[in-house]
């Protein structure tokens, strides 16, 4: 563990409470283990929500805030919060996260509540750093998780993981 005091834990952020949940318990151990954290959000350009004309630098100031804001918003009212460092990434999700983690104490991210059918066809973000990650991942089950949401995939596709 002492080795690990030095190393920041990364986690993924965006503005869906799972991830707010996910940076709460990564500020939590942070605590713990004496450690900084690094909050990132990585994004890219969706045309399917955003004009294609506007400039990146735009796209990429939004981002910030809404860290900013994000951490903010998980910050208010604790007695202690570790050292933060917002790190803003543009690119694919699952390789940003798995390349701002390398050297770091973890990787923690949330799961979103989505169906096991969505996941099936459209991969996921969690899934996909669990399986490449070369540090320890955490997956924080989103809010509304409880008996009832963990079996989410048929149970009898024993080959599949949750996330």
């Amino acid at each position: 563990m002492a080795r690990d005091a030095t190393r920041p834990i990364v986690v993924g952020v965006d503005t869906s409470p799972a991830a707010r949940r996910a940076l709460e318990w990564a500020m939590d151990e942070a605590l713990l283990r004496g450690c900084a954290v690094r909050a990132v959000v990585v994004w890219s350009v969706d045309v399917t929500s955003e004009p294609p004309w506007l400039p990146a630098e735009e796209i990429r100031q939004r981002h910030a805030r809404e860290l900013a804001g994000t951490i903010a918003e998980v910050s208010r009212g604790r007695a202690r919060v570790p050292e933060i460092v917002p790190v803003v990434l543009e690119g694919a999700p699952a390789a940003g996260l798995l390349e701002e983690a390398r050297g770091a104490a973890m990787l923690v991210m949330a799961r979103r509540a989505e169906s096991w059918v969505r996941r099936a066809l459209l991969g996921s973000v969690s899934s996909a750093c669990v399986k490449h990650a070369t540090v320890p991942v955490v997956v924080v089950p989103p809010p509304s998780a409880g008996p009832a949401d963990a079996e989410e995939w048929p149970a009898h596709d024993a080959g599949a993981t949750t996330g």
